[in-house]
């Protein structure tokens, strides 16, 4: 592990209410049910809101996260780590961290269909 990367995951883990887990072989950042970043070998990947997305693609700092056999995934840049500090992707880390935190207020403001119970009628009650 480079040190970077020891920097960037301690940087994800001390924001609010961010939780590590692995993933597919690789440690996911969560808030709540809400991933919004993971490390590959060399880059960090991370769901950023359209706008800062469209930034960091354009400015040249990530391009779109292409993952095996799958299309392009709605707001997922990835960040090369060579020649880059710390400094320089806190933005884009907090941008993606407000992301997945405004995702995961979404998700419990979401409640399930209540369904209809049925109740079961007497023999010869008439509805």
């Amino acid at each position: 592990m480079s040190d970077l990367q020891s920097i960037l995951r301690d940087r994800l883990v001390a924001m609010p209410g961010v939780v590590a887990r692995r993933m597919f072989g690789a440690e996911a950042y969560f808030v709540g049910p809400s991933m919004f970043a993971f490390f590959t070998t060399k880059s960090l990947v991370l769901r950023l809101p359209h706008s800062a997305y469209a930034d960091a693609v354009t400015s040249g700092m990530a391009r779109p996260f292409l993952s095996l056999g799958a299309a392009q995934l709605n707001g997922w840049a990835e960040v090369a780590l060579e020649g880059r500090t710390a400094e320089m992707l806190d933005p884009v880390m907090l941008a993606a961290h407000l992301s997945g935190s405004h995702a995961a207020r979404s998700a419990a403001r979401r409640k399930r269909p209540v369904r209809a119970r049925r109740v079961k009628r007497a023999a010869g009650q008439s509805t």
